[in-house]
């Protein structure tokens, strides 16, 4: 099975979306108000998504002037958020036709391309850091062969003393089952509700805590609640 092919179909919301931008940028712009419009780029919260990330590299991990590949984008708004933040040169990509479009009319930045993750090689570029956030087939799929398959694509983009990070829920079948199977150096940081997302010290003490750490898993089960997850894959 070609990889790119998990989905047959884009999101739905992407097509509509592209609708509504052939119609005119303003119909655009409109349809992002309506309600659940688009879970896969957070649209609303892309800048608490972005000042997690900044705050878990810059002042966690202490990386600084590096690439970073945002894989599996959507419509960029995380990206975007970022890279107003942050001094990283921020790419990203995706595979959507749409999206493609999207980005052609509305956004036109060159920092974005299309690529599914078989095809980053044709790109010819390497990154300090790729993101994916809810990237299928590492969720909802727990296929080990598919995903050490994809990783290692992922791994040889990076430069040396590269990192994966997947932002992830976890669901029945997803990446965590096979993390030790594969052999890979990983690490997995559970994680605050995004609306703390631009709380630096906050975050950084639950980063850093391993109490903290087990006390926010444990609060998470007692009431029933999926908790959001770093899976930090360092390149050996």
């Amino acid at each position: 099975m070609k990889f790119s092919n998990y989905f047959e179909n884009e999101p739905s919301t992407y097509t509509r979306l592209k609708k509504k931008a052939d119609l005119s940028v303003e119909e655009f712009k409109k349809s992002l108000d309506e309600i659940n419009i688009d879970n896969h780029s957070q649209i609303r919260n892309a800048n608490l998504f972005a000042s997690r990330i900044k705050i878990f590299f810059y002042n966690y991990l202490q990386k600084y002037d590096v690439n970073f590949l945002d894989c599996g984008c959507g419509l960029g708004f995380i990206a975007r958020e970022l890279q107003k933040i942050c001094d990283y040169k921020v790419f990203y990509c995706d595979p959507s036709e749409s999206v493609k479009k999207i980005h052609e009319k509305i956004f036109q930045d060159d920092n974005f391309f299309q690529s599914d993750i078989e095809s980053l090689s044709s790109f010819k570029k390497n990154y300090d850091i790729i993101y994916l956030r809810e990237i299928y087939p590492f969720t909802r799929d727990s296929n080990i062969e598919n995903q050490k398959k994809l990783i290692n694509i992922l791994i040889n983009q990076l430069k040396d003393e590269g990192f994966l990070i997947f932002e992830q829920i976890k669901n029945e079948n997803d990446l965590f089952s096979n993390l030790r199977k594969l052999k890979v150096n990983y690490e997995i940081i559970y994680l605050l509700p995004s609306r703390f997302g631009k709380k630096k010290f906050l975050n950084l003490i639950f980063f850093k805590v391993k109490f903290l750490q087990f006390l926010l898993r444990f609060t998470y089960k007692i009431f029933n609640k999926k908790i959001n997850h770093f899976i930090l894959i360092h390149k050996i």
